[in-house]
C-alpha cells in the first residue's frame, strides 16, 4: 500500500547525514551502494543524484516500478532488483555501504536477525552501513494495528546482533526520537550504524 502511493518525496535527513558524513563528494563515484528495502526509490535517487554506484533492492514490484521512474524522469540510472531483506541477489564482499529505512521493523522479528547476517555478507571490509527501524514505543507500532510493523525492544536488537559482533569493529546502537504534540506522540527508532571489519 506504502509503494502504491509514491512513498515519501524527500530522503530521511538520517540517510543525508549518514552519506555526508561518511563519503566525500571524490570517492562517491567508486563507492557501491546498496538500498535495502528501496520502497518508491527516494532514497535509491538521493545516491544515485549524489553519484554513488546504486543497487536497489525490495520485495515489491510496484515499488521498483515507481523508482524506475523516478529515476528516469531525473536522467539517473541503478541496478534495481527484486528481493527480501534476508535473500539479496549480490556477490558476497560486493557493496561499499548499505542503508536500509523502515524496513525491518516491516519485515518483523522473524527476518531480523537473517537480514543481519546477510547485510553482513554483501558488505566489503571497511563498509558501513546505517538501519533505521521502529522500537517497541514508536506510535506507529500501536497505530499500525495487525498490519505487521513490529517495534523492536532493545533486548531483541542485542540478541540479534551478538552473534555478528566479531563481523564489525564498531556498532552504534542509539535512538532516533522526534516528538510531536508537546511529547504527546513520540516516533522512536533504533538507529545502527556499522563498520565492517
Amino acid at each position: 500500500m506504502w509503494n502504491r502511493g509514491g512513498g515519501p518525496a524527500y530522503p530521511h535527513e538520517k540517510v543525508v547525514q549518514f552519506v555526508f558524513r561518511h563519503f566525500p563528494l571524490v570517492v562517491r563515484a567508486q563507492k557501491r551502494f546498496l538500498d535495502l528495502g528501496c520502497g518508491s526509490g527516494v532514497h535509491t535517487v538521493f545516491l544515485a543524484r549524489e553519484r554513488f554506484q546504486v543497487c536497489g533492492v525490495d520485495i515489491s514490484p510496484v515499488g521498483l516500478e515507481h523508482t524506475r521512474r523516478r529515476l528516469a524522469i531525473e536522467g539517473l540510472s541503478a541496478d534495481l532488483n527484486i528481493g527480501s531483506v534476508e535473500a539479496v541477489a549480490l556477490p558476497d564482499a560486493s557493496v561499499d555501504a548499505v542503508i536500509s529505512v523502515g524496513v525491518l521493523d516491516c519485515a518483523g522479528p522473524n527476518l531480523f536477525a537473517p537480514a543481519l547476517s546477510e547485510l553482513g555478507r554483501v558488505l566489503r571490509p571497511g563498509g558501513r552501513a546505517m538501519l533505521l527501524f521502529a522500537s517497541d514505543t514508536d506510535f506507529r507500532v500501536a497505530a499500525a494495528g495487525n498490519t505487521g510493523l513490529h517495534g523492536f525492544t532493545q533486548s531483541e536488537v542485542e540478541h540479534a546482533f551478538s552473534p555478528l559482533q566479531s563481523m564489525y569493529s564498531e556498532v552504534f546502537m542509539d535512538r532516533y526520537i522526534t516528538t510531536y504534540r508537546n511529547r504527546e506522540i513520540e516516533q522512536n527508532d533504533h538507529l545502527i550504524t556499522l563498520l565492517k571489519r
